[in-house]
């Protein structure tokens, strides 16, 4: 068998009589599994912040910008859970490559992911700290303490929360990600059944309109808008820890991407709506911050905007809980496989989670969020540019997965039942698709992140750079270590004890 294309039946066991399965396990049903993932995408955090710069960028068509985009993270959703089916090794993107690619590029990507959710929760930690800080002094009235002890508070609580069981992570979070989708509704609702609109705005088709669409920045705002989806694929990553995975993790899948496709768009489309194509626009470039909460109030009543102030909190801490236990899930991957220290693949006896993984996962937040804290940088610049560039590290995973779904199916043609439609068709697209825009991502960078110059190539290169580091480690263990080369990619998920 080709060495690139090693079937997971080929992993070194043992006796029956010596095996001892480690891993994590559960009952996590599809909504539990939804709500964790949604989370990651901060329903009110994305509507206040990241529509706004969507409809900058893409103008009055962002809500059409929404569709397409829903379209093509689908197509590629397609690929990625008929590979799941057939591939039940948990590890996410870092087994589904190392599958198919070979394992040093599955180590590759391996470490490539776990660079994006680094990046991704710091800008979630330090967001936080911003925001609770301007909340108790403005909202409040409170002391002036500064942003990073609320971002160190943040962090413990989400530890404890990595500690313990996943399925708390997931009922608190379906409580909170509910909230925020009512208060995102009521805005809905309150521009399109009641009409409560700006002077210069209105309901209309136009978002839709062949003139917005041809006028559109399709480029940059595609780019902008494929980012709603990050995280998406954290359904796979829970693999071991919901009931029925086979079922459940495509279901889940097929459901987050739906429903951020139809979500966004509406509620982008209700912005656009209040203020009119032609202001929304203008404000969207000059004044962004305030943009949602203006039309909130005016449409809904400031009531609401008092509540949303509170539950933009809950937002950002249920998208830093996300991040955190995804993020955990793949250090626990890399420990199972011995890629890094085999005691972060333990499991704790009482809780059955990832605990030293999550230990491991607080560290490493801790140690990136340490510089910008005693370096005395702008936070408030800080986040946006972190967030970015792991949203554009996304897409480097969305175009190498897409690679290896291609090359997993067109290697086992005649041996398996997926349609040629999913197995050839639609991750070759989402190839062509996601490419295009990590080549859109690499010319825009700056405006993706903020950043340009030297701070550019600093930030493209801890993306980068973590890909080769994770290839050359994959080297020299296939080099050194063929025991543990053997492993890459979740192979063997059996040991002769539970590490403790």
């Amino acid at each position: 068998m080709n060495r690139n294309i090693t079937d997971v039946s080929t992993a070194p066991s043992e006796t029956p009589a010596a095996q001892k399965v480690v891993g994590l396990s559960g009952s996590m049903g599809t909504f539990r599994l939804f709500a964790l993932v949604m989370a990651f995408v901060s329903p009110l955090v994305t509507v206040a912040g990241w529509l706004v710069i969507l409809i900058a960028y893409g103008g009055p068509a962002a809500p059409a910008m929404m569709l397409v985009a829903a379209v093509l993270v689908t197509i590629f959703s397609l690929g990625f859970v008929a590979m799941g089916h057939h591939m039940p090794n948990p590890g996410a993107f870092y087994s589904y490559v190392a599958a198919s690619l070979g394992r040093v590029m599955g180590l590759g990507a391996g470490f490539v992911a776990v660079a994006v959710y680094i990046l991704l929760g710091m800008s979630s930690f330090i967001f936080f700290g911003v925001a609770a800080s301007n909340f108790v002094t403005g909202e409040l009235h409170g002391p002036g303490i500064s942003w990073y002890w609320y971002t160190l508070m943040l962090l413990v609580v989400v530890s404890v929360f990595g500690y313990l069981q996943v399925e708390l992570s997931a009922k608190v979070l379906l409580v909170a990600m509910s909230l925020e989708i009512v208060v995102v509704l009521i805005f809905d609702l309150a521009i399109f059944a009641g009409g409560n609109v700006s002077e210069q705005g209105g309901v209309s088709l136009e978002p839709f309109s062949w003139m917005s669409l041809t006028g559109a920045s399709w480029g940059l705002g595609l780019l902008f808008a494929i980012l709603f989806f990050n995280g998406f694929e954290g359904t796979a990553a829970f693999r071991e820890e919901v009931r029925d995975p086979a079922r459940t993790i495509g279901r889940t899948t097929l459901m987050v991407v739906a429903f951020v496709g139809v979500f966004y768009c509406i509620a982008s489309w209700a912005i656009v709506s209040y203020f009119g194509a032609d202001k929304a626009v203008e404000l969207a470039s000059s004044d962004p911050v305030s943009m949602f909460t203006t039309a909130l109030g005016a449409s809904a009543g400031q009531w609401l905007v008092d509540v949303a102030s509170i539950l933009l909190l809950t937002s950002i801490f249920a998208a830093s809980v996300s991040i955190y236990s995804i993020l955990t899930r793949y250090l626990y991957s890399l420990g199972v496989d011995r890629v890094l220290p085999r005691q972060l693949g333990a499991v704790h006896p009482k809780h059955n989670s990832p605990h030293k993984a999550s230990f491991a996962a607080g560290a490493l937040f801790l140690v990136g969020v340490l510089p910008v804290m005693l370096g005395g940088a702008d936070p408030s610049l800080i986040y946006g540019r972190l967030g970015g560039t792991g949203g554009y590290g996304y897409l480097l995973l969305f175009a190498v997965v897409s690679l290896a779904v291609l090359v997993y199916f067109w290697g086992r043609r005649g041996s398996h039942s997926v349609n040629v439609w999913v197995s050839v068709v639609a991750p070759a697209a989402s190839l062509v698709a996601m490419s295009v825009l990590l080549i859109v991502g690499i010319m825009n960078f700056s405006t993706l992140t903020g950043g340009s110059g030297a701070l550019a190539v600093i930030l493209q290169a801890v993306v980068w750079g973590s890909g080769l580091t994770g290839i050359a480690l994959g080297i020299f263990y296939r080099a050194k270590r063929p025991d543990i080369f053997a492993r890459i990619g979740r192979r063997d998920v059996t040991e002769t004890a539970q590490l403790s």
